[in-house]
């Protein structure tokens, strides 16, 4: 289907630019185009091996958004959770015994909507307590057994310099990927030292773009953007949904809006029309 979309944005004209070039305050952009900016969250393997390779292929300019912790080995709070809960052979959790509000049991019939519930419930928790959250969620799903962490395979170093080359963007997603609103202002200064380091020491021209840990309106507040700005990104990029509008990013380019990817064809048309119907009244 991500052939066959990059295709159709082809065939209706649209030019593909990179999130740094979008946010440069120098870049001038053509109204009468349509532009599309392709940007990838987290940096696992299937991300490196099947995804970024058809972008690149089509020169669509991605950038990889990276958890530097994750590259490095630790798989990071959300991903611990979605393991456990699909490792898991039980039917139900008491989790009010783990501090949650709401419902004292729930049932694991549909992991995916388990999974977010307790996802939701652990971005809201500051560090510490996040931790102390996610382990002991851990222990009660997956007591007795070794949980299966293949689908969360982290790409390495090696590949991510490789795709550099080849014309790949790659940024900084914090450390850990907490939510930045969840932690102190000399936490975020840390993660956003520790992992531009990294990113600094393994590649040769990390992006100027930030990209928030979940980075729903929750996830980030004023003085986590502020703190972004300091540390010299050019602008940042969130979660909530939305078209880029210039004029908003020239007042404030520290809480870009983006939109996923289409998952159907027929939706993707949907959205070049859109895009098409923009360009025609702006």
């Amino acid at each position: 289907m991500l052939e066959d979309f990059l295709r159709l944005l082809i065939k209706h004209n649209c030019t593909f630019i990179s999130v740094d070039e979008l946010l440069d305050p120098q870049t001038r952009l053509n109204p009468a185009k349509n532009y599309i900016c392709f940007t990838v969250d987290d940096g696992y393997e299937d991300q490196t091996d099947a995804l970024l390779p058809v972008l690149l292929k089509y020169e669509a300019h991605p950038t990889l958004f990276v958890i530097t912790d994750l590259i490095e080995g630790q798989l990071p709070w959300d991903a611990r959770i979605a393991t456990a809960v699909q490792s898991s052979q039980c039917k139900q959790l008491d989790v009010a015994a783990l501090g949650m509000p709401g419902e004292r049991v729930l049932s694991l019939k549909d992991k995916r909507q388990f999974r977010r519930q307790l996802s939701l419930h652990a971005k809201r928790l500051e560090k510490s307590a996040r931790s102390k959250f996610v382990a002991d969620i851990e222990a009660a799903l997956c007591p007795a057994q070794q949980m299966d962490v293949s689908r969360y395979t982290p790409a390495n170093w090696a590949r991510l310099a490789e795709l550099e080359s080849q014309g790949l963007v790659i940024g900084s997603h914090t450390c850990a990927h907490n939510p930045l609103s969840t932690l102190t202002t000399s936490d975020i200064h840390l993660e956003l030292n520790n992992s531009m380091a990294l990113l600094n020491q393994h590649l040769s021209a990390p992006s100027k773009v930030f990209c928030y840990p979940v980075g729903m309106q929750e996830d980030y507040d004023e003085r986590a953007m502020a703190v972004v700005r300091e540390h010299g990104f050019i602008g940042a990029l969130t979660s909530e949904p939305g078209y880029y509008v210039a004029s908003k990013a020239r007042s404030n380019a520290f809480a870009v809006p983006r939109l996923s990817l289409p998952a159907t064809l027929n939706k993707a048309t949907r959205y070049a029309s859109w895009l098409e119907k923009l360009r025609a009244t702006n």
